[in-house]
């Protein structure tokens, strides 16, 4: 069973927790990139998107290829999951089911967007589980140990979906007629 983290990072931090969560249950990696986010003037095109309610045009490097399922995770924006992951999951009936979310932030805040964002993946029928196992790591940068616990109570949950299934060997012996 192939499992794949689809991740948007733009300053790193989910790109980092992505890499640890991927260490921890062996998913492979893959990266949203959304140039419209990028430069000088990404952080303030990033505030026009959420005011404007605009989801940008993304990639994903390298593409995401033949998987059974993924993992989502990126930064959340003003409550809500980056704009450039919703952007992703728009696209549902071109991907894998999806059977957790894990998120960054910068601060505690108000999640009731995030919350919309996931049953919104749940009714997409891309979320074969319900309620979808959702993590969500607080700064990060400077709890590493905090999130390698949280990741581990998190795989452990995702832990009956991910587990490869390895079939028997079969013994084949051929006699001389």
């Amino acid at each position: 069973m192939r499992t794949v983290i689809l991740v948007y990072s733009r300053s790193g931090r989910s790109l980092a927790m992505a890499r640890l969560l991927s260490a921890q249950c062996g998913a492979e990696i893959r990266e949203i990139k959304c140039p419209r986010y990028e430069g000088p003037l990404g952080r303030l095109r990033v505030w026009g998107d959420i005011i404007a309610k605009r989801l940008p045009e993304i990639s994903v490097t390298p593409d995401i290829g033949p998987a059974d399922l993924l993992i989502v995770g990126a930064p959340v924006w003003a409550g809500q999951l980056a704009a450039p992951l919703r952007r992703a999951l728009q696209q549902a009936e071109r991907m894998p089911p999806v059977v957790g979310v894990f998120a960054t932030r910068r601060r505690m805040g108000f999640s009731t967007l995030i919350d919309m964002d996931l049953e919104a993946l749940a009714l997409s029928g891309i979320a074969p589980t319900k309620p979808m196992p959702f993590l969500s790591l607080l700064r990060p940068e400077h709890h590493v140990e905090r999130a390698r616990k949280a990741i581990e109570v998190f795989c452990n949950t995702l832990a009956p979906l991910l587990e490869r299934r390895v079939a028997p060997a079969l013994t084949l012996s051929f006699r001389a007629a």
